[in-house]
């Protein structure tokens, strides 16, 4: 039996040796294909089946040898077919260099996609534009991905909430805008009305000047406290003469002060010859006064009436013409002379005055002649402003009948010697006043070395008066009017002075 089989061994082994001798050729023309020739040689032809050497064969081993020769045969065919699969595979590529760079971009092509469709975030879409058309490359849905309609709406709340933003940041610079529109404007008026809206250092007597509406007086503009009482039958008729001439005083009565104070005070003024001077003393020693002047005698004197002002002193009203039997005889006269005198003010200064003296004092004998204190001080007080009289006096109207050392004296004794706290010292810068110019250095020396503070006249100062009415505090005592009315400097109680002082 086992004889039967050996013709079978045989032809696979012819089998085996015919493989070896195509793989031999097959080898020998990759040799050739490297280094083959020009184009214009021929190449070398294939050997022939002629040429080939001839294999001795093979002496017949053993049977147990030809046993394992047969079992390992089908393996090396197998690794002889991977050879000759690589070796055509690499001879295609040398014949097609070009093929092969297609290929291997048609790969990294489709490498690319699947990296793409493994990062969700790359952009679904990519749109490229030409002359003549836009084209757009959609990426490919994978699963897992939100649905178009989801991302969609996403898209469009982001594009809302952008716009929003936008919007805010507009508006936001639109107010910053407005702002910094608004404190120019505002810097722009101060600085235009710089005089007018700054209340001079220490003064509480004059106000604000409001924005002029119109052209007409300050005393003709109607103010609120006019609207209050315009439809008012039971007031006189001159109640509602001058609806701008109103004021701001305190409702309450101002309590004295714990300290004693003094309030230099000066009548009559301004004079270009020493009210300069009075100002260049107050400026050196740091005291702040009070001016009542007359404003009759503003006329080529503008700048001193400012210069009181910017250095912080408070600016009254003593009369615009100082003449008793004109200024006293009616409540209208009175009204008359003090509109002048407060619509000349306010043209000047931007400032509505608050405070007032009456010429020779509240109880002048001229207005008390003609009966018309009540109605004045009434009418002057419902409007709002309030009125000083004084109880220390420096005697400098007494015409040059004192020196300046006496003048020195009788001001400090009669401040020092009060029996009220809140002191008001009367003095004078009109013409003639030299003697008053000469002795203020001394007499502000002495009050400080007595520990006396001078301060100018505000809406906290508690007003004296030299007789009480019903518009009196009535806590506040009652002045010596017999010996304020003779050493008071009212030397002008007869209407046929008319120039008198004070």
């Amino acid at each position: 039996m086992e004889h039967e089989f050996e013709p079978d061994k045989d032809k696979k082994h012819q089998q085996a040796q015919d493989s070896l001798n195509d793989l031999q050729r097959v080898l020998e023309q990759i040799k050739t294909d490297e280094t083959k020739q020009p184009d214009n040689e021929p190449a070398p032809e294939e050997p022939t089946a002629q040429d080939e050497p001839v294999q001795p064969q093979e002496e017949a081993e053993p049977e147990e040898a030809s046993a394992e020769a047969a079992a390992e045969q089908p393996e090396q065919a197998d690794v002889e077919q991977m050879q000759r699969e690589a070796i055509l595979d690499g001879q295609a590529k040398r014949r097609h260099p070009e093929q092969a760079d297609v290929e291997q971009m048609q790969r990294e092509a489709i490498l690319d996609g699947q990296a793409k469709r493994r990062h969700p975030d790359q952009p679904a879409a990519t749109v490229h534009l030409d002359k003549k058309h836009a084209t757009k490359k959609a990426g490919t849905k994978q699963a897992g991905q939100k649905p178009a309609a989801a991302k969609k709406g996403k898209n469009s709340k982001a594009r809302a909430a952008r716009r929003r933003k936008k919007r805010l940041m507009r508006l936001g610079t639109i107010v910053v805008v407005l702002l910094v529109a608004i404190v120019l404007v505002v810097s722009a008026v101060k600085a235009v009305t710089g005089r007018g809206n700054s209340t001079a250092q220490g003064s509480g007597i004059s106000t604000e000047a409001p924005e002029k509406k119109d052209d007409r007086p300050a005393s003709q503009q109607e103010s609120e406290q006019y609207q209050k009482i315009k439809d008012d039958t039971s007031l006189p008729a001159y109640a509602l003469e001058y609806p701008g001439l109103y004021s701001d005083a305190v409702s309450k009565p101002n309590k004295e002060s714990e300290e004693k104070v003094c309030y230099m005070t000066f009548d009559d003024g301004p004079s270009s010859t020493n009210t300069p001077g009075i100002l260049d003393v107050l400026k050196e020693k740091g005291v702040k006064a009070t001016f009542f002047i007359v404003t009759s005698e503003i006329d080529g004197n503008e700048d001193i009436i400012k210069r009181i002002v910017d250095e912080g002193h408070t600016l009254c009203i003593h009369a615009n013409d100082h003449d008793y039997g004109q200024l006293y005889a009616s409540t209208e006269g009175y009204l008359n002379d003090f509109a002048a005198a407060y619509d000349k003010i306010y043209d000047l200064t931007g400032y509505r005055v608050q405070g007032f003296r009456f010429p020779g004092g509240s109880n002048n004998s001229v207005m008390q002649r003609h009966g018309t204190y009540d109605a004045i001080v009434s009418e002057m007080t419902r409007r709002g402003f309030e009125y000083y009289d004084w109880n220390s006096y420096a005697h400098d109207a007494e015409n040059g009948n004192y020196t300046v050392a006496q003048m020195v004296d009788y001001a400090v004794s009669e401040v020092s010697g009060s029996s009220r706290n809140d002191v008001i010292l009367l003095m004078h810068d009109t013409y003639g006043k030299e003697k008053t110019v000469e002795a203020l250095p001394s007499i502000i020396d002495k009050l400080k070395d007595s520990g006396i503070d001078m301060l100018p006249i505000t809406n906290s100062t508690r007003p004296v008066h030299f007789e009480v009415d019903e518009t009196t505090p009535s806590d506040m005592p009652e002045e010596d009017s017999s010996s304020d009315s003779s050493d008071s400097g009212d030397t002008s109680d007869s209407e046929d002075n008319d120039t008198s002082e004070n």
